[in-house]
């Protein structure tokens, strides 16, 4: 049995006419689909309009003779069996052949008992050729599958590599920050413990407040290395309902104050803004003051922080815009990787380098969204995008919004 399907495709090439017809009569009885020319030219034609599966030539033809048509055609389709037919069988004609890459050769004449088995040999060495290309390409495909996954798999690496360096900063850095407010805590409690302790009121009230202050601190880094701890294992609840931006705005202003009028930044007046946003009225608070503070700290002396309140793709926006220090695109790229500093882990600044982290997971937690944008020398922009409450602002916000959890 032919390893060709019923219906294949075969060019059959012979200037002798009635050679021709009987050819394509006995391939048609045997379910081929056998096309005929008489030249060299006219199979030409073919082989460019159609696609075949063999080509079976006479070798001696006038024009273009056998082995010219048989290295045409596998110009154009590498993959064509091609049988030569002749009336001179010898040993060099055979060589010629074979060199252009003709499967066999017939000589002259023939009976159709003879020709069914070379076309057999023919469609399984095209076949053995079209699944060879099939493996190749399949080979290939594995091979660039393989080397995305080792692209995958090294990018991967190099991530738990960061992190891992990362942690280790951190925590190296946290041995110092958690110390030195204790070793302040304690070192003014002993000595207003101490016998020697001057009596003075003045003295005992300057002790307890830098006491007082460093713990402060010591909580704040605490609460933060815990917020973060608890939004990775999606523990916290948000307390979601309308707050009016004004409201919070000034709120956290207050709180920010001290610090800018220590550092000598100017906080630029707050705009007037009507604009209500859904939110856990806590955790928007703990974010602008987050990056209001960030704002300050990485500013110049006598730089200035504004805000600016928007509607921007349908949510209600704050843009935070500082005259600082400003950030690479290298820091950039990275600013809101927990356990850096955003590039500033050289600066004299306290902190855990976790806050905008932290800010950015709440934002998004929120439906929200953080930018930044930032030019070294210049100065830094951070917008929150959050989404509006379609209630009118109420007069005391709920303490009974909507709860959700940060988690996966």
């Amino acid at each position: 049995m032919s390893e060709f399907v019923p219906s294949a495709r075969i060019l059959v090439v012979d200037d002798q006419l009635s050679h021709l017809r009987a050819l394509c009569d006995i391939l048609g009885q045997h379910h081929f689909d056998a096309v005929g020319c008489s030249t060299g030219e006219a199979a030409l034609v073919q082989l460019r309009s159609g696609s075949f599966d063999l080509l079976l030539t006479d070798l001696v033809m006038p024009g273009i003779d056998g082995l010219a048509l048989v290295e045409a055609a596998r110009a154009l389709d590498p993959y064509i069996a091609c049988i030569i037919m002749t009336g001179e069988g010898t040993v060099d004609t055979a060589v010629k052949a074979m060199k252009i890459g003709v499967l066999d050769y017939i000589v002259k004449p023939f009976k159709a008992a003879t020709l069914l088995p070379i076309l057999d040999r023919a469609g399984e060495s095209r076949q053995l050729r079209l699944q060879n290309l099939q493996l190749e390409a399949a080979l290939r495909d594995r091979v660039e599958e393989l080397g995305w996954l080792n692209t995958v798999l090294d990018a991967a690496r190099k991530e738990a590599e960061r992190a891992n360096h990362e942690k280790s900063n951190f925590l190296s850095s946290m041995s110092h920050e958690l110390r030195t407010p204790l070793n302040s805590i304690l070192g003014f409690a002993q000595i207003l413990s101490s016998d020697k302790f001057p009596k003075g009121e003045g003295d005992r009230q300057r002790f307890a407040h830098n006491i007082v202050q460093s713990g402060r601190h010591l909580l704040t880094l605490v609460n933060e290395i815990l917020d973060l701890a608890k939004i990775e294992a999606g523990k916290v609840a948000l307390n979601m309902g309308p707050v009016p931006l004004d409201a919070i705005l000034r709120d956290a202003y207050a709180i920010v104050t001290p610090l800018a009028q220590a550092r000598q930044v100017v906080l630029a007046p707050l705009p007037e803004t009507r604009l209500v946003l859904y939110a856990d009225e806590v955790r928007l608070k703990q974010i602008l003051v987050n990056l209001l503070s960030n704002a300050v700290k990485y500013n110049r002396e006598r730089g200035r922080v504004s805000v600016n309140c928007e509607l921007h793709n349908g949510h209600g926006s704050v843009v935070v815009t500082d005259t600082g220090v400003g950030l690479s695109a290298a820091q950039l790229a990275n600013i809101f990787l927990p356990f850096g500093r955003a590039g500033r882990e050289s600066s004299d600044e306290e902190g855990t380098g976790l806050g905008l982290t932290i800010t950015q997971r709440l934002v998004e937690a929120m439906r929200g969204a953080i930018e930044v944008e930032s030019e070294l020398g210049v100065g830094s922009t951070f917008r929150i995008d959050l989404p509006l409450h379609d209630a009118p602002a109420p007069a005391a916000v709920s303490q009974g919004g909507h709860h959700e959890s940060i988690g996966p």
